[in-house]
């Protein structure tokens, strides 16, 4: 029974310590704050910021990041109890709860009521030791997201972290001079234990200038391997890390600009204004580590809200840099050069001057370079957008082939989102084309159109109609790689590519449509001649044979035959009245005689009568239409009331012709089965080019079951 009852209790344990463990120290991180509340007087502002900036940058910004860290340490151990992510999160959220509990305990029992407290010297003394550790924070960083180092230079960085935090502590040891508070200005009555000092005085001289190096450096090298991972990440782990890398990158200027009052590296480390614009930077960083690292971490891991940051990543690193470069071009003339000709040759003001004009003439080289290098961090191998739409332009207005313009297009598009493969389709009629990819694939059927609508397009993750006004032009495409999503920076791309590329699709789509009817009419013209001659073969041809040997017959009876002459003669005239009208009707399938001598009502009605299906017509014109607009017409209803009839199962049809203004209107219905297409060769097709030759207008509505519905406007200007 209780070998049974073990795996039941094992998983609410797993489930419940990491929570234990976020929980003690959050009640630690909150601990401190009655004590503060009490000790109150005690609590100094910093030497340039109101007390309330103090507030926020030394007490609640720790209480967040404790709050946020235990959560997500707590998070990740209850689901994965060996990840090396989540106990540097936990370590992270106790070593700041217990620097600040324990600071605000040495603080009542040696300040606010000293001896009221047991054990304060203890308590002031874990509290400078945890203060220092920040193995921790840079391991974290480095381990984002997934909980592995990637390679040697993580490697290398998370170690000298470790011998950093080891070595600051020792050097503590040797410190004779009252302990300053960890977490705000202020200091104790306290010293580190004289036996120690001894192992702290070992690491006086350039070991301690060597742990300062080493201090200042820590956090740009997090930052640049953390942007290093985000360049070569892919999918969800990019999205993650961007995140991040944004607020690190702040963090590392802001950490930067705060060594400025660090007597181990910094040569300014007593000026008045270096120590203004070190405490800058201090806030700033505190500000950045307590509040946005922490928010960027929790973010890119619940993946909540996660938008695209591209810009303002970009942005960041490019202001960041311009900010660098400036307070360093200031602080190296101000203070550097100044310190070398010494402070009281009145040359301030002077050296002053000196540094903006500097900071005027390299601006823009240094912010064009910086730019330059925002984009290839964010974007790595890629083009930004901007390149992509621009480069675009410059190649479409030298080529209009679909040879030339569409492959470069696709491989424009690929570069630009990072896709697996890009598509461009091309609309010719009726008809979706894929013209171009990236890379090549192997081609595919054409897709049909119906109301400019786009339709789905096969084995790709994200398509965008090309349009020009309401007509569809053609699309473009992309696969992501498995894993990937299209991120809004790339939807907006297409978006904005496709609104550029619609004046290109549609005078590609005007080419190769001419090319298409040139086909066609090559074609038709083809057929037509061997239609006439089949039906001169195959009728009048025989007809006239069969006269011959008629007046053969009849000539012979003439000369004595047993046939009657008149009965032969009668038979011959029968098959020259049926060759004469079979030629007829030849010749008015060519052009009409009643078109030109009667206009286009009596030609209308002679189709009508010829027609198999019962045709109701109705035409109503003030007068005759041009010759090319009745021309149109009349080879508009012929060729619709022929595929009504062999091709409709209609029982009836209609036919309506009307004016209205400078439009010639037809309309041409049936209450057939419906389904009828435009086919390339076919009846339809040609009546659609037919139609545009001559600026017109058609459409075709045939649902399934409903019949079909034609529709034609034709110019009569």
């Amino acid at each position: 029974m209780a070998t049974r009852m073990m795996p039941s209790l094992r998983a609410p344990v797993r489930v419940v310590w990491p929570w234990g463990v976020a929980l003690l120290a959050l009640s630690m991180a909150l601990a401190s704050v009655p004590l503060l509340v009490i000790d109150w007087p005690t609590f100094k502002p910093g030497r340039i910021e109101p007390i309330w900036v103090t507030a926020l940058v030394d007490v609640i910004g720790p209480i967040f990041a404790v709050l946020i860290l235990s959560v997500l340490a707590g998070f990740i151990l209850s689901r994965r109890p060996a990840s090396p992510l989540g106990w540097a999160f936990a370590a992270i959220a106790l070593l700041v709860a217990l620097t600040m509990l324990s600071q605000e305990y040495a603080v009542r029992a040696l300040v606010a009521a000293p001896g009221s407290l047991p054990a304060a010297e203890v308590a002031a003394w874990i509290g400078t030791w945890t203060g220092l550790a920040i193995f921790p924070q840079v391991l974290a960083i480095l381990l984002f997201p997934d909980g592995r180092l990637p390679g040697p230079a993580w490697w290398t960085v998370a170690g000298l972290a470790a011998l950093l935090t080891g070595g600051l502590i020792v050097s503590s040891l040797g410190d004779p001079w009252p302990l300053r508070l960890p977490g705000r200005d202020g200091s104790l009555p306290v010293t580190m234990p004289p036996s120690l000092w001894a192992y702290g005085f070992a690491l006086a001289g350039d070991p301690q200038t060597v742990l300062g190096w080493a201090r200042l450096l820590v956090a740009p090298a997090a930052a640049g391997l953390v942007l290093l991972r985000t360049r070569r990440a892919q999918g969800d782990e990019r999205f993650q890390l961007r995140w991040l890398a944004f607020a690190l990158a702040i963090t590392a200027v802001f950490w930067m600009v705060g060594n400025i009052d660090d007597v181990s590296v910094s040569p300014w480390a007593f000026d008045p204004g270096a120590q203004v614009i070190a405490r800058w930077g201090q806030l700033g960083s505190n500000l950045t580590i307590t509040f946005v690292v922490p928010a960027a971490i929790a973010v890119a891991i619940f993946k909540y809200r996660l938008f695209d940051i591209d810009l303002v990543i970009s942005r960041a690193i490019l202001f960041g840099g311009l900010a660098t470069f400036i307070t360093l071009a200031y602080v190296g003339i101000v203070f550097g050069l100044g310190s070398l000709i010494g402070a009281g040759a009145g040359l301030n003001p002077i050296l002053a001057l000196l540094a903006t004009a500097i900071v005027a003439v390299a601006f823009q080289p240094v912010r064009e370079g910086m730019s330059r290098l925002a984009n290839r961090l964010v974007y790595g191998d890629r083009r930004t957008p901007y390149d992509v739409l621009a480069r675009f332009a410059g190649q479409a207005a030298m080529a209009y082939s679909t040879v030339e313009v569409l492959p470069r297009l696709a491989r424009l598009l690929r570069e630009a989102t990072g896709a697996e493969r890009a598509e461009v389709w091309l609309r010719v009629g009726a008809e979706l084309r894929r013209e171009a990819a990236d890379p090549v694939k192997v081609p595919i059927p054409v897709i049909s159109v119906r109301d400019e609508r786009l339709p789905r397009l096969p084995d790709t993750d994200h398509s965008v109609p090309v349009r020009d006004g309401q007509t569809l032009l053609g699309a473009l495409a992309i696969t992501k790689r498995r894993g990937d999503r299209v991120t809004p920076v790339e939807t907006k791309l297409l978006d904005d590519l496709a609104s550029q590329t619609a004046l290109v699709l549609r005078n590609l789509r005007l080419v190769e449509e001419l090319r298409s009817s040139r086909e066609r009419i090559v074609r038709a013209q083809d057929e037509e001649r061997r239609r006439v001659e089949r039906n001169l073969h195959d009728g009048a041809q025989q007809r006239l044979v069969a006269l011959s040997l008629a007046l053969g017959r009849a000539r012979a009876a003439g000369d004595g035959s047993s046939s009657n002459p008149d009965d032969v003669l009668a038979a011959a005239d029968g098959e020259l009245r049926t060759a004469l009208g079979e030629l007829r009707e030849l010749a008015q399938g060519i052009h009409p005689t009643i078109l030109v001598t009667g206009g286009l009502e009596p030609a209308l009605r002679s189709l009508a009568d010829r027609s198999p299906v019962p045709v109701e017509m109705d035409v109503s014109l003030p007068g005759r239409p041009p010759e090319p607009a009745e021309a149109a017409a009349y080879y508009i209803v012929s060729e619709a009331l022929t595929n009504v009839a062999k091709h409709a199962h209609a029982s009836s049809a209609r036919v309506s012709v009307t004016a209205k203004e400078s439009w010639l209107l037809i309309e041409v219905s049936d209450n057939g089965i419906g389904g009828a297409e435009p086919a390339p060769g076919g009846g339809l097709q040609g009546l659609e080019d037919r139609t545009a030759a001559i600026g017109g207008r058609i459409s075709i509505k045939s649902p399934v079951g409903a019949g079909t519905r034609l529709l034609a406007e034709i110019p009569c200007d």
